[in-house]
Order: structure tokens, then C-alpha cells, then sequence
């Protein structure tokens, strides 16, 4: 048998030294520059129209969305409204169907701009 160490047993491996204080500095310094300039570039698409009206749009349609689901759940379990059965598994394309719309319809605003 021979005296060398194991490395598969954490006992016999090194432990790796902290990083010292000019380690630490400059991560500081780099994560300060990058949150700069992730606050400059959000301030830059927020000023864009483009970028402010197409989520303005999107914000919108989601919440639409959210609340018609919402309120159908509501009339049916809170309130024991019986609502028709939708056959979610037949209608899904729709969405998709509802979801290309919106991008065409994005581009051609784009196109217009």
C-alpha cells in the first residue's frame, strides 16, 4: 500500500484558501460597473416608445387573460355557477393561434412606426 493521499476522501484533500481582500475589491468594483450599466440600459429601452408601447400592449393582453381565467374559476367554484365545460385539450391551439396574431400584429405596427 502506498502513503499517498486519496483524492475521493475529503479528509485528504486541500483546503482552498479564501480569496483575499484585492480579490474581493475588484468583484466589487465589476459587479458595480455592471449594475450601472444595467441601470443605463433600462433606462435607455424605457425612453424608447417602440419598447414602452409594446409592453404596455403585452402587460395588458396577460392581465386580460389572467382575469377572464380568474373569473371563470371564481363563477364556477366560489360561487357555484355552472359554466360550461371547455374542452381545454381541443382549444389550446387557439392560443397559439392568438399568439401569432399578436406578433404579426406587433410587426406591422413596427413596419408603420
Amino acid at each position: 500500500m502506498t502513503d499517498q493521499p486519496n483524492p475521493a476522501d475529503p479528509a485528504t484533500r486541500p483546503t482552498p484558501s479564501p480569496p483575499g481582500p484585492l480579490f474581493e475589491q475588484r468583484l466589487e468594483e465589476r459587479m458595480e460597473r455592471f449594475g450601472k450599466e444595467a441601470e443605463e440600459a433600462g433606462h435607455r429601452l424605457a425612453a424608447n416608445p417602440v419598447v414602452r408601447d409594446a409592453t404596455d400592449t403585452a402587460a395588458r393582453v396577460w392581465g386580460l387573460i389572467v382575469l377572464a381565467v380568474g373569473l371563470w374559476f371564481l363563477a364556477e367554484f366560489t360561487l357555484g355557477i355552472d359554466m360550461p365545460a371547455i374542452p381545454w385539450r381541443d382549444i389550446w391551439p387557439l392560443g397559439l393561434v392568438i399568439i401569432g396574431l399578436a406578433v404579426v400584429v406587433r410587426g406591422l405596427r413596427r413596419g408603420d412606426a
